[in-house]
C-alpha cells in the first residue's frame, strides 16, 4: 500500500490531535504517495536503526520518538542529525513517528503498561476532551432525503455512534425585495452533530447539491464533549499493599531487573498512578488526589526530594523501559490490519 494508506489507518486508532502541544509527530520524512513494501519499527531512529532498515530494505520506519524534534539550520554530513536525514533522504526511506497520541490513546502505552501490571479499571490522570457541534441547515422538503444520504455518506462519528443528526419542521418566510409578494414555504431543518472541521467540509459538500445559491444554516457550540483520551492512568488495588511487596509484583510484571525507589519499601499503598516516559510534572496534581506511588521514569533527585515530602512513593523504572512496550502495541495493530486487509497471516518478525 501507499504510505498515506497505512498513516491513514493508524491515525484513526491513535489521533495527532491528542498529542501535546509541543510534540512533532506524524510524517517527518518522506513521501506519503510511495509504495511500502517492509516497514520496521523502532522506538528511536538512530543512524544505527537507519543502517538495520538499509540492510534489510525497509522503506518505511515508524517511530515513537520524533527524529525531528527541535529547529534544524543545515543537513550535511558533519553532523549526526544531517547524516541521519541524508541517509533516509537517499535511501528513500520515511519515517512516521508516534509519540504522546500513542501514549495517550486508548489502548495506547500507558493503557498498556496498567494491562501488563494485571489492572482491569484504571481512569485517565489528563483527560483531553473535544468540543462538539451543531450543523443545521434548512432545505425544501423535496431534497430531505437527498440531504439526509449526503450526511450519511460523510460518516460523521460521535462516542461510537454513527451519522447522527436530528430533523424537524421549519416554515420559509421570506419577501422578494422587487415587489410585495410575501413567500411561506413549508421546509425541513436538518441538525447535524460532529466536531466543527468536518461539518465546515460536510457543509461545503451540501452546498454543492442545495437547490438555492444562498444556504440558510448555522453552527454551534454544544455542551457535548468527546474524551479524546490523555496521559497517564489512576488505578487502585483491591486492597492495601506494602510498597516492597508490590515492587516485587511491578518488576515481575514488567520484566525490570532494578527499579530506582522512592520511599519506605513497608509503608501502605492503595492508589496508584503510571505516565511513561518521564511523568514528574504531574507530582503537584498527584499530591491533590492524593496517590500514593507514581510509577514512571526520569526522576530527578529535587523531583524525589519534593515527593518524599509530599507522601508519594515512586519507582522510576527508567525512560525506555517504561516505552519499549511501543514495538509490541504497533506490531500487533499493523498484524491485525494486515490479516483486515489481505486476509494474511501476521507479518511481523522481531529482527
Amino acid at each position: 500500500m501507499k504510505i498515506k494508506s497505512l498513516i491513514k489507518k493508524l491515525e484513526k486508532k491513535f489521533p495527532k490531535n491528542i498529542a501535546e502541544s509541543w510534540d512533532n509527530i506524524g510524517l517527518l520524512v518522506g513521501d506519503e504517495g510511495r509504495e511500502i513494501t517492509k516497514v520496521q519499527i523502532s522506538l528511536d531512529a538512530t543512524e544505527e536503526v537507519i543502517d538495520h532498515a538499509i540492510e534489510v530494505g525497509a522503506n518505511l520506519i515508524i517511530t515513537h520518538h520524533p527524529i525531528i524534534f527541535s529547529g534544524i539550520k543545515n543537513v550535511t554530513s558533519k553532523n549526526l542529525m544531517g547524516r541521519k536525514l541524508l541517509k533516509l533522504i537517499e535511501n528513500k526511506i520515511a519515517v512516521y513517528s508516534m509519540h504522546t497520541n500513542l501514549d495517550s490513546a486508548e489502548g495506547g502505552l500507558n493503557q498498556y503498561i496498567c494491562e501488563k501490571l494485571g489492572v482491569e479499571t484504571s481512569k485517565i490522570l489528563d483527560e483531553k476532551y473535544m468540543d462538539m457541534y451543531l450543523l443545521s441547515v434548512y432545505i425544501k422538503v423535496e431534497f430531505e432525503e437527498r440531504l439526509k444520504s449526503k450526511v450519511e455518506e460523510f460518516g460523521l462519528e460521535y462516542n461510537g455512534y454513527k451519522n447522527v443528526y436530528y430533523t424537524s419542521d421549519s416554515m420559509e418566510n421570506f419577501e422578494k425585495a422587487e415587489g410585495k409578494e410575501k413567500c411561506r414555504n413549508k421546509n425541513k431543518k436538518i441538525s447535524i452533530l460532529g466536531e466543527k472541521g468536518k461539518l465546515s467540509n460536510l457543509l461545503n459538500e451540501i452546498k454543492k447539491i442545495h437547490p438555492y445559491d444562498e444556504v440558510a444554516y448555522e453552527i454551534i457550540k454544544t455542551e457535548n464533549k468527546i474524551s479524546l483520551g490523555g496521559l497517564g492512568r489512576i488505578y487502585s488495588l483491591s486492597e492495601g499493599m506494602e510498597l516492597g511487596r508490590y515492587l516485587e509484583v511491578v518488576k515481575e510484571k514488567l520484566s525490570l531487573n532494578n527499579v530506582r525507589v522512592v520511599g519506605e519499601l513497608d509503608k501502605k499503598i492503595k492508589k496508584i498512578a503510571v505516565v511513561n516516559g518521564g511523568g514528574a510534572s504531574f507530582l503537584g496534581r498527584l499530591e491533590k488526589i492524593g496517590v500514593d506511588l507514581f510509577i514512571t521514569g526520569d526522576i530527578k533527585y529535587h523531583e524525589a526530594l519534593d515527593a518524599r515530602e509530599m507522601g508519594i512513593s515512586i519507582f522510576d523504572i527508567g525512560h525506555y523501559e517504561s516505552e519499549y512496550f511501543f514495538t509490541d502495541i504497533i506490531e500487533k495493530y499493523c498484524d491485525d490490519l494486515a490479516v483486515e486487509i489481505y486476509n494474511d497471516q501476521p507479518v511481523f518478525k522481531s529482527l
